[in-house]
């Protein structure tokens, strides 16, 4: 099948999962139409506007900072800010639309890299699709996060190293840890991959070291642009999340082994396990690329595993760290199930083979019949996220614009709409957008602040001052975001109360 005709049919799933996330109203308002379901994609929103106006990543004007996890994901959005402000739209809208250009893109990667690897169209195909149906993956492309831009990058490097074109694939594993910090374990596996393939033709020194050209560039300027805003090599969100205990460790691994994988569908009866390692096999015998490919996914699990401590297992918020490993795990799982189906078909005149076709129809039929009941509940579940993100965050952002004067301080707790929407100079406690807080270099000196913006679960940071009093409340009844005491946000003010 023609690249064209093959990302036309991956364009139309992946745009018919997307309007049916979008257009449930399990909470009875649009909110999925019109909102995100985590604060966190209103902060790439925040740098994505401040590097359309040319303000650099700058979450407040004037401001550069190194709070944003995914600078790629960011300028991605760039577009977007564009046509909404040109179109006279929302932001979530021209957002979702990237992020599923962004799946289409690792469908289309999916494809062409098991091609590159000798697989028929019905493997290419399914494995696409399969990217497109995947419940979790349907979330993630329109909740306006960085997860199907970090899974198509690592996608079409794989692809590029394939085809042995090695520039670009030099290329993206230099993009790779702009797109999802843990992807630094990808970009070290391609140029390894690259620069051992070249070594073996002989190659000239000269060309060997072009490849590391791309990485030194793209990540050597965001680490020096991160040193020379905050003094220290990495973002913010690498000192705020970081952790290699092994405690963690140990926990993370566990909660991915015996929690995570099973609540998705392919996996959950145990017969897409038994695929996904039939896919392991199969790959594993097609070459050393193919066999590092299979074996991706779990390389980039354990990286997550080791960056920071992931406290459920069922929640996007959580879920979202692991998800752009979720894709080539879905290739591997194809390629076990097509290969099962054609080994029962090839034998299909032998004297056991209807014992073998009901062995093998009940692997796959095992591992998707899952699929339309866990796509129904992602999406009522994504339709009140956003729905809580709307009660909470944003019609306590947009309280703030109409009741604080445009020329006051707002300390926040969550840091995305309350900066997008309520259009006021914004200090996020946590320090995540704040690189002076989160390194010590300044306390959060509330004598200056009048508006605080809070969880009640959080107030301790007021202290113990009586003057701060609460004076505009936002809640939602029906929490789904987390198991977490965050159903209600509250604006406190010093002295006198606002009506």
């Amino acid at each position: 099948m023609p690249l064209v005709k093959l990302t036309l049919a991956f364009l139309f799933a992946h745009l018919a999962i997307a309007f049916y996330f979008v257009l449930d109203r399990a909470p009875g308002t649009a909110a999925a139409l019109v909102g995100f379901p985590l604060d966190d994609a209103w902060i790439h929103m925040v740098y994505a506007r401040s590097l359309a106006a040319l303000q650099g990543f700058a979450y407040n004007p004037g401001q550069l900072e190194t709070g944003s996890s995914s600078p790629l994901w960011a300028l991605a959005l760039v577009p977007a800010t564009w046509a909404a402000r040109v179109l006279g739209l929302g932001i979530a809208l021209p957002a979702k639309l990237t992020g599923v250009l962004a799946a289409v893109a690792a469908s289309l990667g999916a494809a062409c890299l098991l091609r590159r690897l000798g697989f028929g169209l019905a493997v290419v195909f399914a494995a696409g699709l399969a990217i497109a149906v995947d419940p979790a993956l349907a979330f993630a492309q329109v909740s306006g996060m960085e997860v199907m831009l970090a899974s198509a990058v690592a996608l079409w490097a794989f692809a590029a190293l394939a085809a042995e074109r090695y520039v670009a694939a030099a290329i993206l594993a230099a993009l790779a840890p702009l797109a999802r910090p843990e992807l630094a374990v990808l970009a070290l596996l391609v140029l390894c991959v690259a620069e051992w393939r070249l070594h073996k033709r002989s190659a000239a020194l000269g060309a060997r070291l072009l490849l590391l050209v791309p990485t030194v560039g793209l990540v050597g300027g965001w680490l020096l642009y991160c040193q020379l805003v905050s003094g220290y090599p990495l973002p913010n969100t690498f000192y705020a999340k970081f952790a290699s205990r092994q405690d963690f460790l140990v926990h993370n691994i566990a909660l991915i082994a015996t929690q995570v994988l099973p609540t998705l569908p392919w996996f959950a009866r145990g017969t897409g396990l038994a695929l996904w390692g039939l896919g392991v096999l199969v790959l594993a015998r097609r070459g050393k690329l193919a066999a590092l490919v299979a074996g991706f996914p779990v390389v980039f699990w354990l990286a997550v595993a080791a960056s920071q401590l992931l406290k459920e297992a069922g929640p996007f918020y959580w879920q979202r760290y692991l998800l752009p490993g979720l894709p080539i795990a879905l290739a591997t799982t194809t390629v076990g199930a097509c290969n099962a189906i054609d080994w029962a078909w090839q034998r299909r005149r032998a004297a056991w083979a209807p014992a073998s076709a009901v062995l093998v129809a009940l692997l796959v039929l095992g591992s998707i019949v899952d699929l339309p009941r866990a796509l129904r509940e992602k999406s009522h579940l994504f339709a009140w996220n956003c729905q809580n993100i709307e009660e909470l965050d944003v019609a306590t952002a947009r309280w703030l614009r109409d009741h604080v004067p445009a020329n006051e301080i707002v300390a926040v707790t969550d840091a995305g709409a309350a900066r997008y929407f309520g259009e006021r100079q914004t200090i996020d406690v946590l320090g995540l957008n704040d690189h002076r807080l989160l390194h010590g270099q300044r306390k959060l000196d509330l004598t200056r602040i009048r508006t605080v913006v809070a969880f009640p679960s959080s107030v301790a940071l007021l202290g113990s001052d009586p003057a701060w009093r609460p004076v505009h409340r936002a809640a939602t009844g029906h929490l789904t975001i987390c198991n977490c005491p965050q159903s209600e946000i509250v604006v406190y003010q010093r002295g006198e109360s606002v009506p």
